[in-house]
């Protein structure tokens, strides 16, 4: 995705580009205004949207046009999703929001077919008679299908996503899919997004999380999973910030204490969003602050306000306030003053159990946030030869290696030290797991996912009596955790260190 653009800004910089320059910049113009395809209408009489409903699992497909809105105007693809998921037991709800250059006829909804179908064939589903329910929410991520000349419609693309994110047809869909999930017992929502459907999932969540705050009510999803999302990390930086002066981390305990004494304290392993940031994301890491810059000149963009850096220093003075300039053109990935978690090799034992680490990650709580990946860098297999119903053997399991989830600071001190430990993690993963933007389908991130779901739903073990005896029952998953943000402190009251 990036290289054709990389390519145009070497050309730009060297002497004799002053033309191409122009022409470049006159053809972005254009592009990033150019109209968008046709929906695909699934909607309509019948249950065309409803792409698979049998044993393993289920999956719907939901439309958002141009600016947001329901491109269904009978309302029968948002129906037809509603009705899937309410009469399903026990639904393990996945709404997954693509990015740039998808749709909902891309090749996307096949990847996240065969995820669906690699998660409905775990044994842990299995064992807990879970119903795995899939919902692709597609918008015109893609309006130009020309290799190169469609790279140039970044700035369009982008608009859109941000429109989609900021109107209100998405957000109802996932409140009403939500809302019909919890009307069973044990269901559980996990949002994903990635790229540009990054950008909309973190709005979004921002958005619900900062109106939430201070009451009882609980947000509309379980775990958010953002896969390098193509945002500003402006947004990031004010959750960030918004999250840290409503909780402090205590190291002893490793939990987020509420500021204000009265909230829950929150385990550090069960973070409200999870951010994953490929370390070699061209995407995110070169085109996205290229195009920023080249969008800023263009609207004329020169004076920056000045930020504080979210946390205080090791002394409890605050951080340094700089441009927002270093928030604007960066994504939240990319931001030394954002991540807070980094993912790294470590030694430990290889598993003598579990088919793949996907199974097996899923099957076992992660202890000190240690983990496995088993298949090749680049293999997706889970993604293209299961989502036909494959067999499971198609997964390889022949690279086994462990990772762990460590805090940035400790990693790498000089880029990253001080960064605030909120539940919100932007942790950096290496490119064996997630190779570049696209690479959120391989089977190691599909492990890293399955390790991030079961940090957050642990694990327990459940006491029983059994002819008189009390013995240990299997393990099953825990309540998950209904976050509540506490109300905001007195800001005028002196900040627990």
């Amino acid at each position: 995705m990036s290289t054709p653009i990389t390519q145009w800004v070497t050309r730009w910089r060297s002497p004799n580009g002053g033309v191409f320059t122009i022409a470049a910049v006159m053809v972005a113009l254009v592009l990033s205004g150019c109209a968008t395809r046709p929906p695909a209408r699934y909607g309509g009489p019948g249950l065309r949207s409803i792409l698979r409903d049998d044993a393993n699992h289920k999956l719907a497909v939901l439309e958002f046009g141009e600016f947001g809105s329901y491109t269904d105007p009978t309302l029968d693809e948002v129906s037809n999703a509603i009705n899937l998921v309410k009469r399903t037991e026990r639904p393990l709800l996945v709404i997954y929001i693509h990015g740039w250059h998808n749709d909902v006829t891309s090749a996307d909804v096949g990847r996240f077919d065969g995820f669906l179908t690699r998660l409905a064939k775990t044994r842990q589903v299995i064992h807990n008679r879970l119903n795995v329910v899939g919902i692709y929410f597609g918008w015109p991520g893609e309006s130009l299908r020309v290799p190169i000349i469609n790279t140039f419609t970044f700035w369009g693309r982008k608009r859109t996503a941000e429109r989609i994110a900021s109107n209100g047809d998405c957000l109802d869909a996932i409140l009403q899919l939500s809302r019909a999930a919890r009307l069973r017992p044990q269901s559980y929502t996990v949002l994903i997004g990635h790229s540009f459907g990054g950008l909309i999932v973190e709005r979004t969540v921002a958005h619900t999380v900062r109106t939430l705050q201070g009451q009882n009510v609980k947000p509309p999803w379980d775990l958010a999973l953002i896969l390098n999302p193509a945002s500003d990390a402006v947004l990031a930086r004010q959750l960030v910030a918004s999250l840290d002066s409503l909780y402090w981390y205590d190291a002893h305990s490793r939990k987020y204490v509420p500021r204000d004494g009265r909230g829950t304290p929150l385990n550090e392993n069960q973070p409200t969003v999870v951010e994953l940031q490929a370390d070699n994301d061209r995407a995110t890491g070169l085109t996205f602050p290229l195009g920023s810059k080249l969008g800023s000149m263009i609207g004329g963009h020169w004076a920056w306000d000045q930020v504080p850096i979210p946390g205080r220093n090791a002394d409890g003075t605050p951080r340094a306030v700089i441009s927002e300039r270093q928030f604007s053109l960066t994504t939240p990935g990319n931001n030394r003053y954002l991540v807070n978690y980094a993912i790294t090799p470590i030694d430990a034992p290889k598993p003598g159990e579990g088919r793949d680490a996907f199974d097996y990650d899923l099957l076992h709580n992660p202890k000190d946030r240690v983990f496995y990946t088993s298949a090749p860098r680049d293999s997706e297999a889970g993604a293209q030869a299961m989502r036909r119903g494959g067999p499971e053997s198609a997964v390889p399991a022949a690279d086994w290696r462990s990772w762990q989830i460590r805090y940035a600071g400790d990693v790498n001190p000089d880029r990253y030290g001080g960064n605030v430990r909120v539940p919100f993690w932007i942790v950096r993963v290496p490119s064996h797991i997630i190779n570049d933007h696209g690479g959120i389908w391989s089977d190691n991130n599909m492990a890293l996912m399955a390790t991030i779901f079961r940090l957050h739903r642990p694990l327990v073990m459940t006491p029983v009596t059994v002819s008189g005896h009390r013995v240990l029952k299997e393990t099953v998953p825990s309540a998950a955790k209904p976050y509540v943000l506490p109300a905001r402190p007195n800001l005028g009251r002196q900040r627990t260190p």
